[in-house]
């Protein structure tokens, strides 16, 4: 995570927030949920990051990792528009990469 810049934090969560419509402008009861579900996980893994930011360096080590699994989360809900123009892929970066084959072991 100390490699992610808080400008590559702010970036990306411009981004995301801005691809979410809110819910009470969407007319279906299924886009609805879906925009509020992605906001839903869109804040928690925000508030995770920045919980990590704020963390005094004793308590650090804990919250990394739960910053760092938040953070990859965020950067897969960007990559859902990463085809868009404003797509800021230089803030799009994973924390750390999984193996093709075996997603659930990090890449050696």
């Amino acid at each position: 995570m100390e490699r992610i810049t808080d400008e590559q934090i702010s970036q990306l969560v411009k981004f995301v927030y801005a691809r979410i419509p809110g819910a009470d402008s969407l007319r279906e009861d299924e886009s609805r949920r879906t925009a509020t579900a992605l906001r839903l996980i869109t804040d928690k893994q925000v508030a995770a990051i920045r919980y990590y930011r704020a963390s005094p360096p004793e308590s650090a080590a804990v919250s990394e990792v739960h910053a760092t699994a938040s953070w990859n989360l965020l950067v897969s809900v960007a990559k859902i528009w990463r085809d868009h123009s404003e797509f800021p892929i230089g803030a799009a970066i994973e924390t750390f990469e999984f193996e093709a084959e075996n997603p659930l072991m990090p890449a050696s």
